[in-house]
């Protein structure tokens, strides 16, 4: 039996119970409070047993034991804890509770990687309650991002200046809560690919603390302030950066304790050398849509052999494809969206393989939601990336001609980073 504490993350529940199918019982674990997932009990319970609980571990691992659990998948940070409390309990493998909380604070994870000597990037935390109370360690490096000390999505992150701008960019975020200040990490085109940001994810998977990466995955230049523009699958850089990259991955996997499961780990291409974003202890969002399609593999079930205690696969094929989300976001001054994107346009394009609406004429949008307010996803595949470029490019023609917003005043970006 397969124990899957589920919220909303990147692989969906059918996804995760066509995994299991065939291979090993299923049965799902539910925060009674989660707001996200409470709501789909009912839709879980047509796939698989439901254990709904109030955080109560004692009570979990009581309702769980009679089942059997031979292990533990989880697929979203918020049920990291709850997943290694419920692994400890019945000797699986699994992040353990210190792994979980590098995973799930950016605060302490980038204090482990820069103590492990995996990069060095000034961080410090502050909780922000008066925007012009809050005081950085003297000489602490600008420009700086401000982001939530657990967040996802690049929710409520802002781009700081200088000391002198530090209140007015705290003025537009949520207060009440903590955040992480970190020095901004220029960025260096380094591997030769003119219409892709600055940045990289590795996809990698891990049994037994061996590591094995699935590729490296190219990003879309960001839509400000720091929102995901979309991804790209694969794009492998030259031979002598594609090994510095994952090497680097390698050790940031090594320096959190993460042993086993799937890891999506976030690198700047820096002028100094890579350097590490963020490392995610999960199955990286939206690649349970595009590693298949690139790869043939599906990783919502390579994530189920992990759980299960299988070794890493000797190799993970060559990629037939390459494989691209194009995030539709909304600019940073606008306020409602005025003309839905034309869909059916945009699934007569070559390449097109999915197009999700994710809001109607009318919707207000704000900036501070970060990717997860975006109003449209596009799914695109090519032979090579240069036809996906092409297919790209007519995509945005089509967005571009038939997209339309209410807007504000434009904020005063001019301190904004180039994408």
């Amino acid at each position: 039996m397969l124990v899957v504490p589920y919220t909303v993350g990147p692989a969906s529940p059918v996804q995760i119970a066509e995994a299991c199918d065939g291979r090993t019982g299923l049965v799902f674990l539910v925060d009674a409070h989660d707001p996200q997932a409470a709501p789909l009990v009912p839709l879980l319970e047509e796939l698989a047993p439901v254990v709904v609980h109030e955080g109560n571990t004692p009570r979990v691992i009581e309702a769980l034991a009679p089942l059997g659990p031979r292990g533990v998948a989880t697929f979203a940070e918020p049920t990291l804890r709850i997943g290694a409390a419920v692994a400890d309990a019945f000797g699986l493998p699994h992040h353990d509770e210190e792994t979980c909380g590098l995973l799930t604070s950016k605060l302490r994870q980038r204090e482990r990687l820069n103590a492990a000597g995996v990069g060095h990037v000034p961080t410090a935390s502050f909780r922000l309650d008066d925007p012009a109370a809050v005081t950085l360690p003297p000489g602490f490096r600008f420009p700086a991002i401000v982001k939530p000390e657990e967040g996802v999505a690049s929710r409520d992150t802002v781009y700081v200046a200088s000391q002198g701008d530090l209140a007015a960019r705290l003025r537009e975020l949520p207060a009440g809560r903590t955040y992480v200040c970190e020095a901004y990490i220029s960025g260096a085109d380094l591997y030769g690919t003119d219409w892709l940001a600055d940045y990289v994810s590795v996809e990698s998977a891990v049994s037994g603390g061996a590591v094995g990466h699935l590729g490296v995955s190219g990003r879309l230049p960001l839509v400000a302030p720091f929102r995901e523009g979309g991804l790209v699958f694969p794009v492998p850089p030259e031979e002598k950066t594609a090994a510095a990259i994952t090497d680097l991955a390698e050790r940031a996997i090594a320096a959190l304790g993460i042993t086993t499961g799937l890891v999506h780990t976030e690198i700047k291409m820096s002028p100094d050398g890579p350097q590490v974003i963020e490392v995610n202890g999960r199955l990286g969002g939206t690649m349970s849509r595009l590693i298949p399609r690139a790869l043939g593999l599906d990783p919502v079930r390579l994530a189920v052999d992990l759980a299960l205690g299988a070794p890493l696969p000797s190799g993970f094929g060559t990629p037939s494809r390459v494989a691209m989300l194009v995030y539709v976001q909304a600019p940073m001054e606008a306020t409602a969206l005025a003309a839905t994107p034309p869909a059916a346009r945009l699934r007569a394009l070559p390449g097109v393989f999915g197009v999700d609406v994710l809001a109607r004429s009318g919707r207000p949008v704000d900036w501070r939601s970060g990717s997860l307010g975006r109003i449209c996803d596009v799914w695109i595949d090519a032979p090579s990336p240069e036809r996906l470029r092409e297919r790209y490019r007519a995509v945005l023609d089509v967005l571009d001609s038939g997209l339309a917003w209410s807007r504000a005043t434009a904020p005063n970006r001019d301190d904004q980073p180039a994408d």
